[in-house]
């Protein structure tokens, strides 16, 4: 985990002085021209604060809790220009001062404008996304850095309509050509419009998401035309040529009601390497931002700096488990390869599909585009309407839908899983980053409520909850489950767990002698003083926890949670080559009667998890205990 432990003895300033050497510009967007003083400082402003913002979140690189520099680099033009717009309104009665943005990953910007307002230090930048630094990877309002909470993208607009409603003054809303992609926005563009709200969008399209060119995934798509459709005035120009950008930005002021300046250019532009590529998405490199800085003219004084940032690695070593780790994520793509790779041919693309939602290379899909075109199909940012896709295939008793995204967005996706469920779909889903993780970040993209997606009532079709432990666990989970019926849905860390490992020894718990056992709780460690229950990336550091009370004498157990008792085995047409587990995972919505009565003859129950305690199995197993009869202390 990487922690700031005295960020505060930093030097006050922030190394590239884009504070101390701004130049104070006050912009009337009545008039569309700027003089050549407005100009001259404009573009002075914009690439003094590009070039900070390439070490700034160069930084979270350099530490190894990534970012993103290419929309916040961007976006900087745009930045610039609002900010002498609201320095002619020093007393806001005309704008919202607050300059919102749907895409949460620009955090950066809101970071840097909160330096310039005096509300952090503007050394604290150069700790971006390190734990406990209040800089999280997407902006949350219980942070001083933060004047609003953001992040899921598609979900600001709507809100600031309502801020716009209340406030009867201009409100500004930064988007993005992937926001855009989210059904949210023609909602809120629609309800702008109807209630004549003075709303003003401005939309960086640099027309790039993570996985490459907004317009290759969907290139039918318009964004002015949709917006238009709408009933929104809509004003383009080139997001580069800074006379151009002010025009537009000046007109959709102007404009009374809702409106939007559509600001094209290519992503990072002037960073070699990155300008017009998906890379730019992400923080930039250490390498290519010392490249991009020593161009600049800045010299071993500024971007010796990143070589001098290490990210504090986690000492520990967890007792129980191998130093070898994999990312689950990531194995759940090469397990459904396996499975594919058993079906005669033809049969994969007539039986299965598979949709992204631009997230492809985070959820191990991209394995799958690779091993097996023929079911992948890239959907951009919609993961509404792709979840519903993909469980309509499913509908078909004989074929079944496969989709994934991030934990924390499956909050997002909650009715069309009910309705999924609802049609006796066949949909396969994978959450992945689940739980916390060691970075800074917000709960918008931290899935902590992955229980949510158990609602169905007790006569509804089944929605099976599947959280591994580790790689060779996963690798069954995909592997056991992959031909059942129904709602099923498996989650995954971001970051890569080790192998849990058989008592005193190195070998995997979870190896070829696992047999599988059906309607039974893993005991991993067995105990009589209490028990330990965990699952998913919880479970290695709870066995440390458990391992080392055991060597003090306490006999201390650990259960991973647990298995469906009335489930029988399916007739499986996929045999795959893997060297762990053959018997059905971990399921978490199951209950195991036999295992709670053996937990109730302890002295306690503990349960350890990433998730919401409001609405985790915590929540739910004292339940399951009380129900039962039994007295065990629990927490």
């Amino acid at each position: 985990m990487t922690i700031i432990t005295n960020a505060n003895s930093q030097q006050a300033k922030f190394p590239i002085p884009f504070i101390e050497n701004y130049k104070h510009v006050v912009l009337d967007p009545v008039k569309t021209e700027l003089t050549e003083d407005q100009r001259d400082a404009l573009k002075h402003n914009i690439q003094l604060w590009r070039d900070a913002m390439v070490l700034f979140t160069a930084s979270g690189n350099a530490r190894g809790v990534a970012g993103h520099t290419g929309g916040p680099f961007d976006s900087v033009v745009e930045l610039c220009i609002l900010l002498g717009i609201l320095a002619g309104d020093p007393d806001g009665e005309k704008y919202v001062h607050t300059l919102f943005d749907e895409a949460g990953h620009r955090v950066p910007i809101q970071y840097m404008l909160a330096a310039f307002r005096g509300k952090i230090p503007a050394s604290s930048l150069l700790t971006y996304r390190a734990a406990y630094s209040g800089l999280p990877g997407h902006p949350e309002l219980n942070h001083p850095s933060a004047d609003f909470s953001s992040g899921r993208l598609g979900h600001m607009w709507p809100f600031v309509n309502g801020v716009a409603l209340s406030e009867k003054k201009t409100v500004f809303c930064l988007g993005s050509d992937g926001a855009q992609q989210e059904g949210n926005d023609v909602e809120a563009a629609r309800l702008a419009v109807n209630f004549k709200l003075d709303v003003k969008l401005i939309i960086d399209d640099n027309n790039m998401t993570v996985i490459g060119p907004s317009r290759d995934v969907l290139p039918d798509f318009d964004i002015a035309k949709t917006l238009a459709a709408e009933g929104l005035a809509v004003f383009e120009a080139n997001g580069e040529d800074v006379d151009a950008a002010y025009a537009a930005i000046s007109k959709t002021i102007q404009h009374k009601g809702p409106a939007c300046a559509i600001l094209h250019r290519l992503i990072c532009p002037g960073i070699e390497v990155l300008e017009g590529s998906n890379h730019g998405h992400d923080a930039i490199s250490v390498d290519h931002a010392v490249k991009y800085l020593k161009k600049r003219g800045y010299g071993p004084e500024i971007y010796g700096i990143l070589h001098e940032m290490q990210g504090a690695k986690d000492p520990r070593v967890y007792q129980g488990s191998s130093k070898e780790k994999e990312g689950n994520r990531y194995v759940f793509g090469h397990a459904v390869n396996a499975c594919l790779d058993e079906l005669a041919p033809g049969e994969a693309e007539r039986r299965v599909t598979v949709i992204d939602s631009d997230l492809q290379l985070s959820t191990g899909l991209s394995f799958i585009r690779k091993e097996h075109p023929e079911v992948f199909h890239n959907s951009g940012i919609m993961e509404r309407a792709n979840l519903s896709c993909a469980a309509g295939f499913g509908f078909n008793n004989d074929k079944q839908g496969i989709f994934a995204t991030f934990t924390a967005f499956s909050e997002m996706c909650l009715s069309e899983m009910t309705m999924a469920r609802l049609n006796y779909a066949n949909l396969l889903c994978h959450f992945s980053h689940s739980g916390c993780d060691d970075m800074a970040d917000n709960t918008c993209h931290f899935g902590v409520n992955g229980f949510f997606l158990d609602n169905g009532l007790e006569e509804a079709p089944e929605s099976r909850l599947y959280f591994a432990a580790d790689a060779a666990q996963m690798f069954a989970v995909v592997k056991r489950i992959f031909w059942d019926k129904g709602l099923r849905t498996v989650f995954s860390t971001r970051s890569k767990v080790p192998y849990i490992l058989k008592e005193n020894s190195e070998e995997r718990f979870y190896g070829p002698d696992y047999v599988f056992e059906p309607g039974k709780d893993e005991v991993i460690r067995p105990g009589t003083v209490g028990t330990v229950v965990s699952y998913g990336d919880m479970l290695y550091r709870s066995l440390d926890a458990v391992t080392t009370l055991r060597n003090e004498g306490v006999d201390v157990g650990l259960v991973n949670k647990g298995k469906p008792s009335h489930i029988e085995p399916v007739a499986m047409t996929c045999q795959l080559t893997w060297s762990g587990p053959s018997r059905l995972p971990v399921t978490l919505n199951v209950i195991d009667e036999e295992s709670l009565k053996q937990m109730s003859k302890t002295g306690f129950v503990l349960i350890v998890e990433a998730w919401n305690r409001k609405t985790g199995l915590g929540s739910k197993m004292g339940t399951w205990l009380i129900e039962r009869g039994y007295h065990v202390k629990y927490r």
